[in-house]
């Protein structure tokens, strides 16, 4: 009798394990497929922090943030996206620049850009 007990604790601890497994792997999948933003906008955006003097985009980061939220209020240095395009692009909507210091007049280069709403 203990040996049945024994041998049904340890199959239900495997399959609960397993499962986990699985909800762990799925997880990691969803991040996945969650999109990136489109190359011609992490040019234009690099182009434009460039001509600006911006400091601290490059091509090696993460420039959007996935949400379509509005950012707080106080947001000075945020690249806001909206990731439900078709094919899992995301595309700018919002670039918050307050108390960057940066010089010169707004670049040619955000027009290529083109959904962007607020800056």
């Amino acid at each position: 009798m203990a040996t049945a007990l024994s041998d049904i604790l340890r199959v239900t601890s495997s399959l609960l394990m397993l499962m986990l497994l699985m909800f762990c792997m799925g997880a990691i999948n969803l991040e996945a497929q969650v999109g990136s933003l489109a190359p011609d906008e992490v040019e234009a955006l690099l182009e434009v922090a460039t001509q600006l003097g911006k400091k601290g985009w490059n091509r090696n980061m993460k420039l959007c943030n996935d949400t379509i939220l509005p950012p707080k209020p106080d947001a000075d240095n945020k690249v806001v996206c909206n990731c439900s395009f078709p094919g899992g692009v995301c595309r700018v909507i919002a670039i918050y620049l307050k108390r960057q210091d940066l010089d010169g007049t707004l670049p040619k280069a955000i027009e290529k850009v083109p959904h962007l709403k607020h800056l």
